[in-house]
């Protein structure tokens, strides 16, 4: 019998991830704030998490973040390993566009939002910042209890503990550059 190839879902990855580390979903809930519930649905690939829970999750789990979006590689094509990948959800798809390395905290994806459509997570909050440039399209962002309406050459920078919700509400797609700081 030959070797078992990785899942290929978000959710498959994350379980197989968590038991090889010998954690239940109690304890990596504990170490990443975020709720067990909340972390089987991920596992049951109900939805995609945002972009900096994926770099909490992985700096937990001590893996790239990309290993959550990468297909099935054979082992002897390591150096595609460091190539962007791109993920995508119901209405939001996203591109990493820098490589992992232990000990960095700056992460850049772009990110495009479909037509009239909200990311199906309701809120994100994570700590650290978050900086957006809209290539094309509109974004309409409410951070806290603010709201703000972007266009193509507009950026917004923002302390990303604070409840953020980002939505297209144009009739083409939205297209953003997303630079993630996570302490």
């Amino acid at each position: 019998m030959g070797k078992k190839e990785p899942a290929e879902s978000f959710g498959a990855k994350l379980k197989a991830l968590r038991e090889k580390e010998g954690l239940s979903l109690e304890e990596l809930g504990v170490r990443t704030d975020l709720k067990p519930s909340y972390l089987l649905s991920l596992e049951r690939d109900e939805f995609l998490p945002h972009v900096a829970e994926i770099i909490r999750l992985a700096r937990t789990l001590s893996v790239e973040p990309a290993s959550f979006m990468e297909k099935n590689l054979p082992e002897s094509q390591p150096g595609q390993r460091r190539k962007a990948h791109e993920v995508r959800t119901q209405d939001y798809a996203y591109k990493t566009l820098t490589p992992f390395e232990t000990g960095r905290h700056l992460m850049a994806f772009r990110v495009s939002i479909d037509p009239e459509s909200t990311h199906k997570k309701v809120v994100y909050r994570h700590e650290g910042e978050e900086f957006i440039y809209v290539i094309s399209g509109r974004l309409r962002l409410q951070v806290g209890k603010k709201h703000h309406q972007l266009g193509p050459g507009e950026t917004i920078h923002f302390n990303s503990s604070e409840r953020h919700i980002l939505k297209n509400p144009g009739k083409e797609p939205a297209q953003l550059l997303v630079v993630v700081y996570a302490p």
